[in-house]
């Protein structure tokens, strides 16, 4: 029997890298078997995960990312932007902001041309959303469940060993959280994650960058009087892998509101994928 051919892209954004494939007319089936051979840096295309977008009634697009294992996952900010690009590429999309439709609903998308990246938009944080276990341990969810601890040094942590007994800590959702260990070096925030369904350390995640500026944020209100009854709004730059990402939110009394996740989303490759 003959292997299916099935065309593939391979994107990245800041290291965190994906195959893209385009179901928007719903010919493609993929096991998570098959899944997981396409996300293999041995055996097949290599990437952290997969993230096939598929038709939609209501939305440009419907967004449906895969952890490297083949299993569902649940948002990536990363990917999302990623998939705006390969969106734009393919011509599903143009410059102007389009809706499409992830994991945990709704987002906004779009290109911007003046510095060559793709926005996403977060859903709304109240701050009771964002759980203190201690001053260097926090916990939220921002479309994906994360661990952010605060660490004296990212070169002297062990990502790898810390994140694993990390990993299942006691969270609301059984698969655990992502963990972020967080640097705040020269005035620069630099981020390390060890990522859930990857089980390894990524260059970059999106919705960790976001969790990491909204736990800083809060840090930062809390020790200031007054603050939290005021109308903010702010931005914060995340140091991950080989480049930036940048959040922007307004503060509207005790919720995060109109957040934004800025970056880059590289087109590496096009390419043929055979199905077993």
């Amino acid at each position: 029997m003959a292997a299916v051919r099935l065309s593939f892209s391979k994107y990245h954004g800041l290291g965190n890298d994906f195959v893209l494939l385009d179901n928007t007319q719903g010919s493609v089936t993929l096991s998570p078997i098959q899944r997981r051979s396409m996300c293999d840096r041995r055996y097949g295309v290599g990437a952290d995960g997969l993230i096939i977008l598929g038709y939609s009634k209501d939305h440009a697009f419907d967004l449906h990312y895969f952890n490297s294992d083949g299993e569902v996952g649940s948002l990536c900010g990363n990917g999302s932007r990623c998939g705006l690009g390969f969106a734009r590429r393919k011509g599903l999309i143009g410059d102007i902001r389009i809706t499409f439709n992830a994991y945990d609903g709704v987002h906004y998308g779009q290109y911007l041309p003046v510095d060559d990246k793709y926005c996403v938009s977060m859903k709304d944080r109240r701050f009771d959303d964002i759980e203190e276990l201690d001053r260097e341990n926090y916990f939220l969810d921002t479309g994906s469940p994360h661990h952010v601890r605060f660490v004296d040094s990212l070169d002297k942590c062990d990502v790898m060993k810390e994140g694993r007994q990390l990993r299942y800590g006691k969270y609301g959702d059984v698969n655990g959280a992502n963990v972020n260990f967080v640097e705040i070096k020269e005035g620069a925030v630099c981020v390390r994650t060890y990522e859930r369904g990857v089980e390894d350390e990524t260059e970059a995640c999106g919705t960790g960058a976001t969790a990491v500026a909204l736990v800083m944020a809060l840090r930062h209100i809390r020790s200031q009087d007054g603050c939290r009854d005021q109308h903010l709004k702010s931005s914060c730059d995340i140091t991950m892998g080989r480049g930036i990402l940048t959040i922007k939110y307004d503060i509207c009394r005790d919720v995060f509101t109109n957040i934004m996740l800025i970056g880059e989303a590289v087109h590496v490759f096009d390419g043929v994928f055979y199905l077993p």
